[in-house]
């Protein structure tokens, strides 16, 4: 007779992958939006200003490190809401508040 221990696979929190995905995300160093739509929404809204209106690649980048730098600085502000509020995740009025304290 053989007696083989049957393991059950441990079943983990919801949260851990989460957490996990969070931690990776930290890590990264590159851009979080890409570069290609980010360059044509820029485009689109520039030309409600001027037709003729063209960025070096610098301002582009500065553009897009500084965009991405408020958002992700607007996103752990209603995150911080939300948690304030009894809650983990994040609702549109969480952002319409942090969005008006940053101001």
């Amino acid at each position: 007779m053989s007696t083989q221990v049957n393991q059950q696979k441990r079943k983990r929190k919801a949260s851990t992958n989460a957490i996990r995905e969070i931690k990776r995300e930290q890590k990264r160093t590159e851009t979080i939006i890409p570069v290609a739509p980010f360059s044509r929404l820029t485009q689109e809204i520039s030309q409600g200003f001027r037709t003729d209106i063209r960025f070096k690649s610098d301002a582009h980048k500065a553009l897009h490190v500084g965009a991405e730098a408020f958002l992700v600085e607007l996103f752990q502000n209603a995150n911080t809401v939300a948690i304030h509020s009894g809650r983990e995740t994040v609702q549109s009025k969480d952002l319409s508040l942090a969005y008006k304290l940053s101001k």
